[in-house]
């Protein structure tokens, strides 16, 4: 008898995109994930939000998400039906490295209510660092368990490998880089973002998704290249959309990202 937990490897893992985008202030991280449309839910941490989407256009809606208790409200009502009944597309975290920031200091009050005598309420102590870091990794466990595609925004930080050489990493702390590593590791895409300046001499928006130079950027799809110059969300779906007809069949994107199907899957700063 065949085993029922035994299926074809990637079939249910490609059908959400998970993506976490990491780029300096100003690259146009929420202008990117705001071409998704009207389906497209921004749960937003920076009190500008999606300022900078919205001048260029985009239909998205928004979510503010002002202290880390929001983000515990947006994914409740995300899996108790409101994916279903608004009919997300896509959900987009913007961004992580503030969503750490929301916990540390939710946490940092939390110590310092309990123990008002004993716990500096600006300096958070070795158990509000782990607490923290334990909230973050399950909460993106938690959003990328949403049968719905899910995007990550996040700073970018400078770290050196054992040789000296710089390379880019998710500004997002733990465990002398641990925690960005293994949030990169959950995703299907990482794509690393920089301005550069065409041939004609305009400023373009490049993602590289690729092991290249100081870039760490990933892509298990296998369907995006080293790089991407002004690419918008719906192209990037549509590039994967392509590849997974070849290589799983149609059935593979016909529900790639219909809410309520079975589940597929900075200021640039020197690290201390």
């Amino acid at each position: 008898m065949t085993n029922p937990n035994i299926r074809d490897v990637g079939v249910e893992t490609s059908k959400h995109r998970h993506f976490l985008l990491c780029a300096g202030p100003g690259f146009g991280k929420t202008v990117f994930f705001g071409t998704g449309g009207p389906k497209t839910l921004f749960l937003t941490t920076d009190k500008e939000g999606t300022l900078s989407a919205a001048m260029m256009g985009s239909k998205s809606k928004e979510w503010p998400i002002n202290k880390w208790e929001d983000l515990v409200d947006a994914y409740k009502y995300l899996r108790d039906g409101g994916l279903k009944a608004d009919g997300w597309e896509w959900v987009v975290i913007d961004n992580v490295s503030e969503a750490e920031e929301l916990a540390k200091w939710g946490n940092i009050a939390r110590e310092h209510s309990l123990k008002p005598t004993t716990v500096d309420e600006f300096v958070p102590t070795q158990g509000n660092y782990q607490r923290t870091q334990n909230m973050l990794l399950m909460m993106v466990k938690q959003f990328l368990d949403l049968p719905v595609s899910v995007g990550f925004t996040a700073w970018i930080e400078t770290n050196e490998d054992n040789e000296g050489n710089e390379y880019y990493a998710p500004a997002i702390h733990g465990q002398k880089g641990a925690i960005a590593q293994m949030i990169a590791g959950y995703m299907n895409i990482v794509g690393y973002g920089e301005v550069v300046r065409g041939d004609d001499d305009k400023e373009h928006r490049r993602i590289w998704f690729s092991q290249h130079g100081p870039f760490k950027g990933k892509d298990r799809y296998i369907a995006l290249g080293n790089f991407k110059t002004d690419l918008t969300l719906p192209k990037m779906d549509e590039i994967i959309d392509a590849k997974l007809s070849q290589r799983v069949g149609k059935s593979a994107t016909t529900t790639a990202r219909k809410p309520g199907a079975v589940r597929r899957p900075a200021t640039t700063r020197k690290k201390a």
